[in-house]
């Protein structure tokens, strides 16, 4: 058995996990983050990150190498299926590839001291002794456990939500990466989907999420291989230019969008929930990653006031981000049955709404002014 007794022990590598192991680091607290995967595994497809994950990054200190691989906006526009409805000025908003993101937030990791420890699969957890247990057999002491595991978390099944497993949300997405001249993000309406556009770097580089509402059986995953075929025929009331220039021999993937109800608390003696474990969203504002990020610069925060009373720093920063992420899922689903509207008359509104006033650019940017750094300190004040 490994005796980490001083480090914040932290359940999964991905965007939160890594955004948590840094924050912790730089505020001077041990970390160690245990990942089930190997050390070549890819991080999916493409991100937006808008100005509150981003100035969070900018403190952690990875924001202008995030900056020069990506692409950063501040313009949108909307149609419908064939014709432009809206152009309005955006809050800033970068795009990137997931991966890029990964990259650099372990690179910093490494840089300020932290471990991974990959093939360390969750197994189980002594609540009483704070001792983790992997299905490698491996054991470790920790002085507290976060939970950074995902939407699928063992550890938010095991403490927090016994027989509650993700839900389908009724939207299915294809997702993909092609090339395209296009220079800002893009939107695309219709009855029961849309279709979101955005360079991810100035190499000309272009991903699109294409959403429909539909009932859908996926068969033994969340995502199914498809075609490009597939996709037009999916998409068929669009024009197919919409779509940036895509290989042939390129896999595209029809992924299931799943949810979770909101929990009541995101903490339990000894666990603290972040990211996808704590609140899995539909991703119609963007919000999934930033919220994980917020969520894990306030845990660091909370941490380093409360250090030697765990407890306290779970309930400050339960008390924080509870109101601020459950809103953002509200919000989330909100939106998407605007994008999707059918009825004629609604549409219409919605329309005029884009057109005429600055709605849309005023909605997002309510979002995108939240500073987490400066809502914990304040409560921790």
């Amino acid at each position: 058995m490994s005796d980490y007794r001083n480090h914040i022990g932290i359940i999964g590598g991905g965007i939160a996990g890594l955004t948590l192991g840094c924050a912790l680091l730089k505020q001077g607290i041990p970390a160690i983050i245990f990942e089930k995967m190997p050390e070549e595994t890819s991080h999916g497809a493409a991100i937006s990150l808008s100005s509150n994950a981003l100035r969070l990054l900018d403190r952690l200190e990875i924001y202008n190498d995030l900056k020069n691989q990506s692409f950063v906006h501040s313009a949108a526009s909307i149609q419908g299926p064939q014709k432009e409805i809206s152009s309005f000025q955006t809050p800033e908003v970068l795009t990137t590839r997931r991966q890029t993101l990964m990259s650099l937030l372990y690179s910093r990791y490494i840089d300020l001291g932290g471990v991974i420890l990959h093939h360390h699969d969750f197994a189980s957890f002594d609540v009483a002794k704070c001792e983790v247990t992997f299905t490698n057999e491996n054991k470790y002491i920790l002085k507290h456990l976060a939970a950074c595991d995902g939407i699928r978390s063992s550890i938010r099944d095991t403490f927090f939500a016994a027989n509650q497993d993700p839900k389908y949300s009724g939207y299915s997405a294809w997702r993909g990466i092609g090339k395209s001249n296009l220079q800002k993000i893009h939107f695309a309406l219709g009855p029961d989907s849309h279709i979101v556009s955005y360079p991810i770097n100035k190499e000309g580089d272009v991903s699109f999420v294409a959403v429909r509402k539909e009932d859908y059986q996926f068969k033994e995953s969340w995502k199914e291989e498809g075609s490009i075929s597939d996709l037009l025929d999916d998409f068929s009331t669009y024009d197919s230019k919409i779509f940036p220039a895509l290989e042939d021999s390129e896999t595209l993937y029809k992924w299931g969008i799943y949810i979770r109800p909101p929990l009541k608390s995101m903490i339990s003696k000894n666990i603290t929930l972040l990211g996808d474990a704590a609140h899995p969203m539909v991703p119609f504002l963007g919000q999934g990653a930033c919220m994980a990020i917020e969520d894990s610069y306030s845990f660091a925060m909370a941490c380093r006031e409360h250090i030697f009373n765990m407890a306290n720093a779970q309930e400050a920063y339960d008390y924080v981000r509870s109101k601020r992420t459950k809103k953002i899922q509200q919000l989330s689903m909100m939106q998407g049955k605007v994008y999707h509207l059918k009825n004629p008359i609604l549409v219409a509104m919605r329309n005029a709404a884009m057109r005429y006033t600055n709605i849309p650019g005023n909605d997002l940017k309510r979002i995108h002014d939240y500073d987490a750094h400066d809502e914990m300190q304040m409560h921790l004040a």
